[in-house]
């Protein structure tokens, strides 16, 4: 099993291996779309046909055995790829695609799974397949993952950043793929073979913006209610988007709650950093830690869910006036806390 967040060449490596069969598992975009254009330029670097078969609950075997038969006529190498639904395929289809794999040997067959692997592990698609292929894991990276997450990404681009860049936009990515990959995709296009360093970095998330989301963080944690409410009003009338702002709160409460609710509650920049928490938001989430209760950290975790799942459309609701809510309600609670030890 693999982890690649740029993959390349991955049909001559799994010839290498002397396998035909590859599995992807997951639904992560970035690392999808980078596998099918790496499969694309093989296939047509090679001269190589490329069927499509999409494994549904009501594929027939006839329906499967005539696909085979009919593009078989055109080239004795062929890639073959599986889109797999999530509902229940008959036994028979799995026997005669493994059956297939078997015959033809010279032909690639890759199959994408649209789920975790911790569930795919459960299926006996992975009892069948996983003798006979190469699994490559395609998720959202993990907070240990993120940072070389960008670094291959980076790599792949040919974008050279340096360690302290590297560090903000790990930070600023919130361990969303996504996110990052959009943002080395603009480095390349204004600096490219430049070394971006943190201030250029800066420079393009901000885009000379009055506020960005780390500011608006600051203002809440600062407990300074006029700048939070003209912050919040800014970045919505610049088009922010709400999710991208609470994917921020995200990221730092949860490396805050993993402190509070730990049985030790020391801060040091070592274990921030291991939260990827870097910079002047380390001071921001000691701060933090100190003056709110493991019970307020906990509610700010469940009111940034729920903003998410509206973000999302899973809930009704306006996400910029639940952000608008939640920030002022944040800054409110700091500023008491502030008052009260000034006091």
């Amino acid at each position: 099993m693999l982890v690649k967040f740029a993959p390349t060449n991955i049909l001559t490596e799994l010839k290498e291996n002397k396998k035909n069969c590859l599995v992807i598992v997951g639904k992560e975009p970035i690392q999808i779309c980078t596998i099918k254009d790496d499969i694309n330029q093989f296939c047509q670097k090679n001269s190589i046909d490329k069927i499509l078969i999409k494994v549904e609950s009501g594929i027939d075997l006839n329906q499967l055995d005539h696909t085979f038969n009919n593009q078989s006529l055109f080239s004795s190498q062929i890639i073959y790829e599986f889109e797999v639904s999530d509902g229940i395929i008959k036994k028979e289809i799995k026997e005669s695609i493994l059956k297939k794999i078997g015959e033809h040997k010279d032909s690639c067959f890759i199959f994408y799974f649209k789920k975790d692997f911790k569930e795919f592990k459960k299926q006996n698609w992975y009892e069948i397949l996983k003798h006979l292929s190469q699994i490559i894991i395609a998720e959202e990276p993990n907070t240990e993952q993120i940072t070389q997450a960008i670094k291959d990404r980076a790599h792949f681009r040919q974008v050279k950043l340096t360690d302290e860049a590297k560090k903000l936009l790990t930070n600023y990515s919130m361990g969303n793929l996504m996110q990052a990959e959009n943002d080395i995709k603009k480095l390349k296009l204004i600096y490219d073979k430049q070394e971006v360093d943190e201030p250029m970095l800066l420079s393009l998330i901000t885009n000379g913006s009055k506020y960005d989301g780390f500011n608006f963080i600051e203002h809440c944690i600062n407990g300074d209610m006029k700048k939070t409410n003209e912050a919040a009003r800014y970045l919505r009338e610049e088009g922010v988007q709400p999710l991208m702002i609470n994917g921020l709160f995200a990221w730092f409460f949860k490396a805050v709650s993993r402190i509070k609710l730990s049985s030790n509650q020391s801060i040091n920049i070592n274990v921030l950093m291991k939260l990827r928490i870097f910079g002047t938001s380390q001071n921001l989430a000691s701060q933090t830690i100190r003056s709110l209760t493991t019970k307020q950290v906990v509610a700010c975790l469940n009111k940034i869910q729920e903003i998410d799942q509206i973000g999302k459309g899973i809930k009704m609701g306006d996400p910029w006036l639940e952000i608008n809510r939640f920030s002022m309600g944040i800054a409110k609670m700091m500023n008491r806390g502030i008052n009260l030890k000034n006091g």
